[in-house]
């Protein structure tokens, strides 16, 4: 009995970590798309500027600026290392957002005996009162309660 009730608590643990997983995982990927663009639009910004204050007027040295400003607005690692460092940003955000069901699954997953059994109803509670609060707005006061 003692085996099967191990079983239930490191699946009580898998799931909340693949819940928590998913939700880092959705949030770094609207980081990822934010980061890219954000990436881009900073060396649009540094570009244009560095174009409209040049302190020559030559047309040589104004060809070459404009040359240089469309190869940095065309460079491929620009976006992709905005990407990159959103999603990053993005799936560890999501992680502490969820730290205690990080902990609690954790717990339910890696510990055994009564450490394991704390972990798995510590994570049920959680997800109870997640619902009753998220879900059926118990104990949440919005804008137009006030």
């Amino acid at each position: 009995m003692a085996k099967m009730a191990g079983i239930v608590y490191t699946t009580a643990g898998i799931a909340g970590m693949s819940a928590v997983v998913y939700d880092a995982f959705s949030k770094a990927k609207r980081y990822s798309t934010v980061g890219s663009e954000e990436a881009q639009t900073d060396v649009f910004e540094s570009s244009f500027a560095a174009k409209r204050t040049s302190t020559d007027e030559s047309k040589v040295i104004s060809a070459m600026q404009n040359k240089i400003s469309d190869l940095r607005m065309k460079n491929p690692l620009v976006p992709l290392f905005g990407k990159t460092t959103g999603f990053i940003s993005g799936f560890f955000s999501g992680l502490g957002d969820n730290i205690i069901p990080v902990t609690l699954s954790a717990i339910a997953m890696a510990t055994k005996g009564t450490v394991q059994k704390t972990g798995a109803w510590g994570l049920g509670i959680y997800a109870v009162y997640k619902v009753l609060k998220e879900g059926f707005g118990v104990g949440k006061t919005t804008a137009i309660d006030k």
